[in-house]
């Protein structure tokens, strides 16, 4: 009996399908050995597992609250002087 290529493709749909069904049950043995293992070896209680504190403190500084805008150090330049100077010199 020759095989059509409709057999072919479903021999090879169902041999992917077996080949992920027995590494997926692989994987789960592997990540409960392993899981048991961690449990067995790190179970005790640690301080660390239980919660972490973080404490922030700001440091004084010399800042000082205002509305944000500063004011500007730069020299003010006369308009005359910018008038004598072409648009793009600027």
């Amino acid at each position: 009996m020759e095989e059509t290529p409709f057999r072919q493709e479903l021999a090879r749909a169902e041999a992917i399908a077996g080949l992920r069904h027995a590494l997926d049950s692989k994987y789960r043995q592997i990540c409960k050995v392993a899981r048991r293992d961690w449990e067995r070896l790190f179970g005790g209680k640690d301080l660390a597992d239980s919660c972490v504190n973080v404490r922030v403190a700001a440091s004084p500084s010399n800042a000082t609250r205002g509305s944000g805008f500063l004011k500007s150090r730069r020299q003010s330049i006369s308009k005359r002087a910018t008038k004598r100077l072409p648009r793009f010199a600027q």
